[in-house]
């Protein structure tokens, strides 16, 4: 309070303006701070964790390419080629073996085709019966079964396009295909085994008019359009007798087309290894590793002009790791009991980390049948090349117990721990304000007690100033 020259007594109470709102919301701003650098402290520490993030998916990456080449039939690779591709066509997978033989074809294999007699509709009756479809192959004793189907035919439901439906629906090995050959009486049924191969013919019985019999063609009913048959041919003199045109069992890694027979003409099939196929794949592999390096590089990088760091600056994981991969990649391992750097195959390393491809030098040592490059890549014995080096050591970083996963969690576990401080300190700061609140409304109410007081005290000197005047005069 303050007496002005007039004798009036003046107060800065709520009810003269007093901004209790702003005093609170200064006050408040002040308790938030040690909030606010929680939330500071916590927003860089999840930063931390996306980075860590970032650095976990790029050696995902890393390890996916180096599994496509971490074993040495994984890198290999080999094209086939047959001379005569009329013959046959051919594909080879890293099992294989670069070679060279002779291929001739005596027989192609082909599926049992059989047709029925002719109908003049599409709803002509078929017969009534229970038609038996077994699937087999013939031997000594007549035809030897080792699968049965039976279809029950009846009026209406035993129309010739019936019989087609339910043939196909019966999942007895044998597709039945309707034909019009234009004729009085048009309708055939075709009946073909789903599969090639001796062991894949049928035979029909159980319904008049529907019986057919492989091991006596004579006395069936339907007549064969196609005999089953199995690939026979030869590869540098050695027969092979197959089920099916696609052979996948004669070469290790190599898969056969055959197309056309060529007995007493045998063409040429070779298998030589793919040296572009291979150095795309290591390709690969030293670009995810490279795009690691360099993650990791950015993240743990100091500017000394702008004095910025890198998000995981002094990171001891994540130098860890860097070390751990590049130690992997410059130590030497042991190919064909001699010891082997990527140097040797074009591959070197540069001041920063990163690797460099000579390609020149790359496809002369995958072209040469010397140098076994896939074992230096992949997992031979007991020995691990480059690839499976990586693999092996990404999946112990990231393991529930590996390093990359333990800071991961120490901390989500310092978040988890900062945010428990601050809902707590949150959940005060309400209690605080409240309290804030309370004593400027007691102020209130006292300036506002004190301002009445002061009022009637301004009209009493003011009564005795005017008695005091009037008594003088």
């Amino acid at each position: 309070m303050a007496s002005s020259s007039t004798g009036t007594i003046t107060s800065t109470g709520l009810a003269s303006g007093l901004p209790i709102d702003s005093l609170v919301s200064k006050l408040m701003a002040v308790e938030q701070q040690p909030i606010t650098t929680l939330q500071t402290k916590e927003a860089s520490y999840k930063t931390q964790l996306s980075a860590l993030g970032t650095l976990k998916g790029a050696l995902s990456s890393l390890q996916t390419a180096a599994q496509a080449i971490n074993t040495a039939s994984k890198l290999a690779a080999f094209t086939a080629k047959v001379a005569d591709t009329t013959v046959a066509s051919a594909s080879a997978s890293g099992s294989a073996a670069a070679g060279s033989y002779s291929l001739e074809v005596t027989q192609l294999a082909q599926a049992q085709k059989i047709k029925t007699g002719s109908y003049a509709s599409l709803t002509s009756a078929v017969g009534s019966g229970t038609l038996s479809i077994q699937t087999g192959s013939v031997g000594q004793n007549g035809f030897e079964a080792t699968k049965t189907v039976n279809i029950t035919l009846s009026s209406p439901k035993n129309t010739v396009q019936d019989l087609r439906d339910a043939i196909n629906s019966s999942g007895a090995g044998v597709t039945a295909t309707l034909v019009n050959d234009g004729g009085d009486t048009p309708y055939r049924l075709v009946l073909t085994a789903k599969d090639t191969g001796t062991a894949n013919a049928f035979k029909l019985s159980g319904v008049d008019g529907l019986d057919y019999d492989p091991s006596n063609i004579a006395g069936s009913s339907l007549t064969q359009i196609q005999g089953s048959k199995d690939a026979k041919f030869k590869l540098d003199g050695i027969d092979f007798v197959k089920s099916s045109n696609t052979v996948t069992d004669a070469v290790d890694g190599l898969t056969l087309n055959l197309s056309k027979t060529n007995e007493g003409s045998p063409t040429t099939l070779t298998l030589a290894r793919d040296a572009s196929a291979m150095s795309d794949k290591i390709s690969a592999f030293v670009q995810a590793y490279n795009q690691a390096i360099q993650v990791m590089r950015s993240q743990t990088s100091y500017n000394a002009d702008t004095k910025t760091a890198g998000t995981l600056n002094g990171d001891s994981t994540v130098r860890s790791i860097t070390q751990q991969l590049r130690s992997a990649m410059s130590s030497t391992v042991t190919v064909n009991g001699s010891a082997a750097y990527l140097s040797d195959i074009g591959i070197t390393t540069a001041v920063d980390g990163t690797l460099s491809i000579d390609s020149t030098k790359l496809t002369a040592a995958l072209t040469d049948s010397k140098k076994d490059v896939a074992s230096m890549f992949g997992k031979v014995g007991d020995n691990n090349g480059f690839a499976a080096r990586i693999d092996n050591l990404i999946t112990s970083m990231t393991a529930d117990d590996g390093m990359l996963t333990a800071r991961t969690n120490g901390i989500n576990s310092t978040i988890k721990t900062l945010d428990a401080r601050i809902e707590s300190m949150t959940n005060r700061l309400t209690s605080i304000e409240a309290r804030y609140r309370a004593q400027f409304n007691a102020l209130d109410s006292t300036l506002s007690s004190l301002n009445s007081t002061s009022s009637y005290l301004t009209q009493q000197l003011a009564t005795l100033q005017t008695n005091y005047t009037g008594q003088s005069s």
